[in-house]
């Protein structure tokens, strides 16, 4: 029973407590903030020779499994579910951002303690899974010769125009605009 009462859920400590619960005392402790500044990579200038859509989309998903994204789906970009930031380009027009940028590709990560339910630092670390995920999808999207940014999204407008119906376990928080000829939708849908 001793092992028992240190798995967390089931557990009185205080420090575990504290540990989910807590808002952080100082958001420079916290990684999101450093991963959503940190500079986008140039577009490679030759594109890549793409397989046909479906299969692309397919890679992707894998892709997003292994950085540790739990589902993927493409919309077309709406100036609707965009949102603005605190970032300096957040002057862009969204009209223009969804013109250079016609999809949107969204990503939900498995979340144990949701960050819109728990504030300490066990939720924080779904909001990091989530930048450090849209990074790297958006990084390799310009590897292959495409646009890629991650930006602030409307997340249950976004999921749903995705296709994507994040449960009570899964979180979607900002999303990939890009430029990459994707279908619509999830992969094998």
């Amino acid at each position: 029973m001793g092992l028992l009462s240190w798995l967390p859920g089931r557990s009185r400590d205080p420090y575990w407590d504290a540990f989910v619960n807590r808002p952080l005392a100082d958001p420079a402790n916290s990684i999101t903030g450093a991963i959503r500044n940190a500079p986008e990579g140039r577009i490679f200038p030759v594109r890549s020779e793409l397989p046909e859509s479906d299969r692309l989309l397919q890679d992707l998903d894998q892709l997003v499994g292994f950085l540790g994204g739990s589902a993927i789906g493409v919309a077309r970009t709406e100036t609707a579910f965009l949102l603005t930031g605190d970032d300096a380009e957040a002057e862009l027009d969204p009209a223009d951002l969804a013109a250079d940028h016609p999809l949107t590709v969204v990503v939900a990560v498995h979340a144990e303690h949701h960050p819109d339910r728990t504030k300490g630092m066990a939720a924080q670390h779904v909001l990091h899974e989530s930048a450090s995920v849209n990074f790297s999808l958006a990084a390799y999207i310009r590897e292959l010769g495409y646009r890629a940014t991650v930006r602030p999204v409307d997340p249950a407008a976004a999921a749903r125009a995705a296709g994507l119906e994040p449960g009570r376990d899964e979180y979607v928080g900002d999303a990939v605009l890009t430029d990459l000829p994707l279908p619509l939708g999830r992969p094998g849908a």
